[in-house]
């Protein structure tokens, strides 16, 4: 099992049409986000401009979580509304304008990956996927099996599982939480 923290202060900022991006992982490493050759991507954004167009991808789904603010788009024309911390889960070949600002967090998971979750977290699981996420929307302090991990704001812990242990994680702080599962 591998655990990898990740704070924000370390990424480049990228440019996409209503803001900014901060891409804090991605899978395989060696793939690329502008040439769609990844199966998953976590990365954090601002929504600047307004209306901004969400980057069309095709066949991957996404999650996202606004930090600071509700979220007010228009999905293929129609008008939805996402309140803050609500997940917001889209095929990231919709048709997305997004009518509010503020700072998000985002997974693309490509659509071969059918076993993923997103959720709020502020108490135990126990998990046994391939991969484990924990986004710190405030400080917090994680436990990870028996090891003690402070998370700064906007930092993105990792945590690989490729023999698919049981690893228990437990937050008293809200945290957007996610797991996903690779095929062999």
């Amino acid at each position: 099992m591998k655990i990898t923290r990740i704070s924000k202060n370390n990424i480049k900022a990228n440019s996409w049409d209503g803001g900014k991006t901060y891409e804090y992982y991605i899978y395989p490493p060696e793939s690329n986000y502008s040439e769609q050759n990844f199966l998953f991507r976590i990365s954090a954004a601002s929504i600047e401009k307004v209306p901004s167009h969400f980057t069309k991808f095709k066949n991957f789904n996404r999650f996202l979580v606004m930090l600071d603010n509700d979220l007010n788009i228009q999905r293929n024309g129609i008008e939805e509304h996402y309140l803050q911390q609500e997940i917001f889960t889209f095929d990231s070949n919709d048709e997305i304008i997004s009518y509010a600002k503020g700072n998000d967090f985002n997974l693309m998971v490509h659509k071969d990956i059918n076993e993923v979750k997103v959720f709020v977290l502020n108490n135990t699981i126990c998990s046994q996927h391939s991969f484990q996420f924990l986004f710190a929307k405030e400080e917090s302090q994680v436990k990870i099996n028996q090891q003690q991990i402070l998370l700064k704001v906007n930092d993105l812990l990792v945590i690989e599982n490729k023999d698919k242990e049981e690893v228990e994680i437990h937050s008293n702080n809200t945290i957007i939480a996610g797991f996903l599962t690779l095929k062999k």
